[in-house]
């Protein structure tokens, strides 16, 4: 579905809430309501159109959404003794702020900030902006979501953290208490419990108005065939349209361009909502819409189309409760199934150590400096880490790389001489890969290259690395296979341990000390 599932959105957001929503689907709006971020501009996914609704249907519709609470999730009660000792602290709402970013919730939400005047978003599109999510949601709601998001929604992208309760109380707290607009429900009536009259009404606008075709609620279906056909828009001529009392030339281009800017214009019962087009965007839709002509007079074309492959990764046992529990496939590729945010793990098993896996799911750490969007710190437990590492190395393997096949006692010190040679001087490896904080950021860091990667691995790089990753831009050379032992054997060499992730405590004890020695 194009929209969120709205089976139990009376749990998450209040009544009053839904109202503004529906009124203004916008990003943000300021004190003196002026849109500060458009939404239709900002976000690449499609956004909510708006609505011509009356004081007398927003009512209903608002009240219909409100009682929406199918199969409600108890609340989860935070330790009192967490409460207490944190509820005066000072430090509590910079803590909370500290832990949202450690935990890198923006490579996944993206927020507004303010830079050189001007008002701009920052952050990931694979969740819902955050800006002020704290004057939307319900504090009890986003408690319980923060703890267990398939609790509420079980198809979410949105994976479980292992959040303590002091992690929870901090950053519930930051969030409804800075990422939060004070204005936000400015001119929004108290509505109070919806009667059974205006929940009717909602009940049949959402029905009329198509919500169904891009919302789930529990028991409803879609509404087939709401809209017209457009499969032929662009073959129709001018005496087959309604131009109604439009001013406009009498053709289909200017029929298009109404339709999509003001649909009432040229059919006043249109059901169709108003969007927010750029012209840019206007135009596009346009060209896309001529060009649809109907069916082709021959089935001839059949024969030129590839059908597109269907993957699918369909893990079982252990691995499978804690692949879905932390929802990898969002980023993470898997034998062709998933998301392209982060490095494809078809084959992380050939490359990647056994013990590197579960250090790095419990800490992760950037190979790629330059990188904005980094893996989150998900507090995963050792018994976690281990499972997503033994299939890993069990499963997820390449033909070409068996770590099995390559013994790194082979390498004696004269490969390693000879290889970090090859690499500094003959290769210039460095050009493209940092080693001691020298080097280029196109590659890799390849400071724990030995305690990282496997050396089959490396061989098999080395010798072709577009046979381990099609797309890869690292050069194809012509290395002997001398020069592959000795280059492998130097990288094996190279073993820099992951330094666990700094926190605020840590920070003011190391700066303690530091003016203490001056």
């Amino acid at each position: 579905m194009l929209g969120h599932d709205l089976t139990k959105i009376g749990t998450k957001v209040s009544r009053e809430g839904i109202y503004k929503w529906l009124k203004e689907p916008r990003t943000i709006v300021d004190k003196d309501g002026n849109v500060a971020v458009n939404g239709y501009e900002t976000e690449e996914e499609p956004r909510m159109p708006k609505f011509r609704l009356t004081e007398t249907e927003l009512r209903g519709f608002s009240g219909y959404l409100s009682v929406q609470k199918a199969r409600s999730v108890a609340p989860y009660k935070i330790d009192a003794r967490v409460v207490t000792a944190w509820s005066k602290n000072p430090e509590l709402i910079s803590q909370g702020e500290l832990r949202f970013r450690q935990m890198f919730c923006s490579t996944c939400h993206s927020l507004a900030v303010i830079r050189a005047g001007e008002t701009k978003l920052i952050g990931g599109d694979i969740g819902p902006e955050l800006t002020n999510v704290g004057s939307k949601v319900n504090p009890d709601w986003l408690v319980t979501w923060l703890r267990d998001p398939q609790g509420y929604l079980p198809h979410t992208r949105m994976p479980r953290y292992g959040w303590s309760d002091e992690d929870l109380f901090k950053v519930t707290q930051y969030i409804t208490t800075k990422l939060t607009d004070s204005d936000l429900l400015t001119g929004v009536p108290q509505l109070g419990q919806p009667t059974e009259d205006e929940i009717q009404l909602g009940h049949r606008l959402f029905l009329e108005k198509g919500c169904a075709s891009c919302h789930v609620i529990e028991g409803l279906n879609p509404q087939k065939d709401f809209g017209p056909d457009l499969s032929a828009i662009g073959g129709k001529n001018a005496s087959e349209l309604e131009f109604g009392a439009a001013k406009i030339p009498h053709n289909l281009v200017a029929y298009i361009q109404a339709k999509l800017q003001d649909p009432v214009s040229v059919n006043p019962a249109a059901r169709m909502p108003q969007y927010n087009w750029n012209q840019a965007d206007l135009d596009a839709i346009t060209i896309a819409l001529l060009s649809m002509k109907g069916a082709p007079q021959t089935s001839a074309l059949q024969n030129l189309v590839v059908p597109r492959k269907e993957v699918a990764f369909r893990p079982t046992g252990a691995f499978a409760e804690v692949y879905e529990r932390y929802k990898c496939y969002t980023c993470h590729k898997f034998n062709g199934y998933g998301g392209d945010l982060a490095p494809d793990l078809t084959y992380e098993g050939s490359r990647a150590q056994r013990q590197w896996i579960v250090d790095f799911l419990k800490n992760p750490q950037t190979l790629r400096p330059t990188l904005i969007l980094r893996m989150p710190q998900f507090n995963m437990s050792d018994k976690d880490a281990a499972t997503l590492a033994d299939y890993m190395t069990m499963v997820l393997q390449h033909p070409n790389a068996n770590p099995a096949a390559v013994d790194a006692k082979q390498f004696t010190p004269t490969m390693v001489a000879l290889g970090k040679q090859l690499y500094e001087v003959k290769f210039q490896c460095q050009s493209c890969h940092t080693i001691g904080g020298t080097g280029g950021y196109v590659g890799p860091n390849l400071n724990n290259a030995g305690g990282w990667l496997t050396p089959a691995w490396i061989e098999a790089w080395l010798k072709n690395p577009q046979s381990l990753v099609p797309d890869a831009i690292e050069p194809r050379r012509d290395f002997t296979e001398d020069e592959v032992n000795a280059l492998t054997a130097y990288l094996m060499t190279l073993h820099q341990s992951i330094k666990p992730q700094k926190t605020a405590s840590a920070a003011r004890s190391r700066a303690a000390a530091q003016g203490a020695g001056q």
